[in-house]
């Protein structure tokens, strides 16, 4: 898979959040910090702390490695700060095939009772025929 990361370095979060460059690697001492880089190494740290991250990712950069044989590439560019703008057009209703929300047996309900209140009333006013009938003889 691509990825904009051309290298990757194991350090501790305390090493990250002293902006120091000195002390990391080589390969990233050329590099500068971003505006929210202490928000997004603690959201870093708090993912590899996950037991899916130790168990299966920790070995691809162990703690005071450098990797870089990454497929980097920019041609998908990440759009930072983007602000979404819904419009009406952008609400297309979910075909009822893909139905995950049981809408289909919501509306199969409701018009089983609207069908059940019709054929009372159908029979209400079919009686009251029949007994206009009988007091019109």
């Amino acid at each position: 898979a691509q990825t904009s990361f051309k290298v990757v370095a194991g350090v501790t979060l305390g090493t990250a959040l002293a902006r120091d460059l000195s002390q990391l690697p080589a390969e990233l001492q050329s590099g500068r910090f971003c505006d929210t880089w202490d928000v997004r190494c603690e959201a870093a740290a708090r993912t590899w702390t996950r037991p899916h991250a130790q168990d299966n990712l920790m070995d691809l950069v162990p703690l005071g490695r450098v990797r870089g044989s990454f497929n980097f590439s920019l041609e998908d560019k990440r759009v930072l700060n983007l602000t979404v703008e819904i419009k009406d057009e952008d609400n297309v209703k979910q075909d009822m095939s893909i139905d995950v929300y049981g809408r289909k047996e919501k509306s199969e309900a409701a018009e089983a009772k609207v069908a059940a209140a019709l054929s009372k009333q159908e029979a209400k006013e079919q009686e009251q025929d029949e007994l206009d009938q009988l007091l019109a003889l």
